[in-house]
C-alpha cells in the first residue's frame, strides 16, 4: 500500500519538489527497491539472468531513449527500478516521469510503461505481490501527474498465456486493446528461413548482392559511422536527433551489442544502411537509411538478409523486425507505414499480438 499523502491534486511544480514527491512515492511503497541509476551493474546482473532478454530492456537501451528524449525537449527523470526479494534482484522495471509542454507522465522511456520481467525461480506469490505494488506506484505516479489515465503495453517474450501484469491488471479495470508485431523465427538452419521469405525476396536479394557491395561494422570505424550518420541526415533532410544518441549507438557497435550493415555503389559510395540493435536472445532493427534516387532498386533486401546472418552468427533466437499496423487500426496508420509494414512481413516468420493495456488512475489503492 502506498501513502497516499504523497497523491496531491496540484501540477508538479520545481523540479526539487517533483524529486521529493517521487522518491516519497517509490520509498512508501511496500517493496525493497534499488533505482537503476547509480546501480546498472546491479540491473545487468538481473537482465542477464531472464530467460528472454529484450533489446527495450537493457541498459544501453534504456540510456539511449532516455538521451533521445531529453534531446527532444522537457525534463526527464528516469525511475527504472530493480526490484529484491530475499536481498537478491527478483525483477527489472523500466519507467520514467516527463514533464514537458507544462504535462507531466509517467511512461517507459516515453513509451508506454513495460512490465516488470521476473529472474527465474521468482516465486508466484512474490511475482504477485510485486505486481501489485508496481501498479500501485504506477497509480500514485499517475495521480501525481495529474493523468487520468495511463498506459501500458506488453510485447512477446517467448512465453505462454498472459502474464501477471496483464491479468492483474485486467482486474483492477484495465481496457486492452491488440496491436500487432513482426518477428522473425532465428532458430531454424538459415536455408530454411530463406526458403519461407516472400517469394519475390529471394531474386531481389541475389540481385541485390550482385548489385551492391555488402558490408558489417561489428568494431570501430567511426568513419564508416559518421558516413551513415551523413546518409541519415540527407535522406531526413534535417537534424532528427541529438549527437549523443550517435555516440550511444556507436558506442553499442564498440560493445558487440549492436552492427551495421552497409552497402556501398560501384564508386564506393555508401547506397544505404540499416543499424541493429541486439541482445543474446533478441535482435532489433533500429535506424535505416537509403538513397532516396535509388528507391527502386533492391536495397533494404539486402541489408535485411544480411542482418539476418548475423543475428544467426551471433547464436540470437529471434528477430523483431517491427510494428505491423492495419487499415483498420485506431487510429488509423498513414499510407507509407502500412507499405513500409507490408515490406518486413516479406522477412517475417510470425506476426504476434502487441498488448495496449489502458489504465484508470484510482483513488484509493487499498486493495
Amino acid at each position: 500500500m502506498l501513502a497516499q499523502d504523497w497523491i496531491v491534486a496540484a501540477m508538479p511544480g520545481s523540479s526539487e519538489m517533483i524529486n521529493e514527491r517521487l522518491n516519497g512515492i517509490l520509498t512508501s511503497a511496500d517493496l525493497p527497491i534499488v533505482r537503476r541509476v547509480g546501480h546498472k551493474e546491479m540491473w545487468e546482473q538481473a537482465f542477464h539472468e531472464l530467460p528472454y532478454r529484450p533489446v527495450a530492456y537493457s541498459n544501453a537501451s534504456l540510456d539511449y531513449q532516455h538521451a533521445y528524449q531529453c534531446g527532444h525537449g522537457g525534463e526527464w527523470r528516469d525511475l527504472s527500478l530493480i526490484v529484491c526479494w530475499n536481498n537478491k534482484p527478483a525483477a527489472i522495471w523500466p519507467i520514467s516521469f516527463s514533464t514537458k509542454n507544462a504535462e507531466s507522465r509517467l511512461t517507459s522511456q516515453g513509451a508506454p510503461v513495460m512490465p516488470p520481467l521476473f529472474v527465474p525461480g521468482c516465486p508466484s506469490v512474490t511475482r504477485k505481490r510485486i505486481i501489485k505494488g508496481c501498479l500501485a506506484m504506477a497509480n500514485a505516479i499517475a495521480a501525481f501527474a495529474r493523468q487520468d489515465t495511463w498506459e501500458s503495453g506488453e510485447s512477446f517474450s517467448a512465453s505462454l498465456g498472459m502474464s501477471d501484469w496483464h491479468v492483474e491488471s485486467m482486474g483492477r479495470g484495465a481496457a486492452c486493446s491488440v496491436r500487432h508485431e513482426l518477428y522473425l523465427d532465428l532458430l531454424p538452419d538459415l536455408a530454411d528461413i530463406k526458403r519461407e521469405f516472400r517469394k519475390s525476396y529471394k531474386a531481389l536479394i541475389a540481385s541485390g548482392s550482385r548489385l551492391w557491395s555488402v558490408n558489417v561494422l561489428e568494431s570501430g570505424g567511426e568513419g564508416v559511422w559518421d558516413r551513415f550518420r551523413n546518409l541519415h541526415l540527407q535522406v531526413s533532410g534535417r537534424v532528427t536527433r541529438s549527437d549523443e544518441t550517435w555516440t550511444l549507438q556507436h558506442e553499442l557497435i564498440k560493445q558487440g551489442n549492436a552492427f551495421l550493415v552497409w552497402l556501398e555503389g560501384a564508386s564506393g559510395e555508401m547506397v544505404g544502411g540499416g543499424f541493429f540493435s541486439c541482445t543474446a536472445s533478441e535482435g532489433l532493427y533500429a535506424v535505416g537509411a537509403y538513397e532516396r534516387s535509388l528507391f527502386d532498386k533492391p536495397l533494404g533486401h539486402v541489408v535485411q538478409y544480411r542482418a539476418i546472418e548475423e543475428f544467426k552468427k551471433r547464436g540470437i533466437s529471434w528477430y523483431k523486425i517491427g510494428a505491423r499496423p492495419y487499415a483498420t487500426d485506431s487510429p488509423p496508420p498513414t499510407a507509407k507505414e502500412i507499405s513500409i509494414a507490408e515490406f518486413k512481413q516479406g522477412f517475417a516468420s510470425h506476426v504476434f499480438p502487441h498488448y495496449s493495456l489502458t489504465h484508470e488512475v484510482a483513488d484509493d489503492e487499498d486493495r
